[in-house]
């Protein structure tokens, strides 16, 4: 039985195509594999170790910040992982760990403040204010403070 000469041709293309494609994605593999083998060659095994922790750090870090909720219980929850986050964290990273309690302390502060509770939220401000002083904030006022929090507020409703 003779097939006719468009079905024939209509198979070897797809033939082709499913080839093509196979051989693209196993080339794509390969040198991603390669780029990544030579990519931290020129690391020792201890500098390879320190810059995995800085990593993977960092990582946690910033799926600490995409996982927060805009409450008082969430807030607290992440300052208190940030917290455990920083005794195990490179020291490099230990002033962008500060930074982010502190302005969840300025977050929490301002959320008591607006629920009438201002002694709750003194506590949550004196935290914000010891923290940033120790990365050398010179203006750490209520209002300097209350802008902090809103503007973090803010960008974490654009989420």
């Amino acid at each position: 039985m003779k097939r006719p000469i468009l079905s024939t041709f209509c198979i070897a293309l797809l033939f082709f195509i499913v080839c093509a494609y196979v051989g693209y994605f196993a080339s794509v593999r390969i040198a991603y594999r390669y780029q990544q083998s030579t990519s931290f060659s020129s690391l020792g095994p201890e500098e390879a170790r320190q810059f995995r922790d800085l990593v993977q750090t960092l990582q946690e870090f910033e799926l600490s910040r995409i996982l927060t909720q805009n409450t008082q219980e969430s807030l607290q929850q992440n300052i208190n992982h940030l917290q455990n986050l920083r005794a195990k964290a490179p020291r490099e990273v230990w002033p962008l760990v500060d930074l982010r309690i502190a302005t969840d302390h300025a977050v929490i502060a301002r959320l008591e403040q607006l629920a009438n509770k201002p002694d709750e939220g003194n506590i949550h401000r004196q935290s914000a204010d010891t923290l940033l002083r120790s990365l050398g904030w010179q203006d750490v006022s209520e209002a300097v403070l209350n802008e902090v929090a809103d503007k973090q507020l803010q960008s974490r409703l654009k989420k």
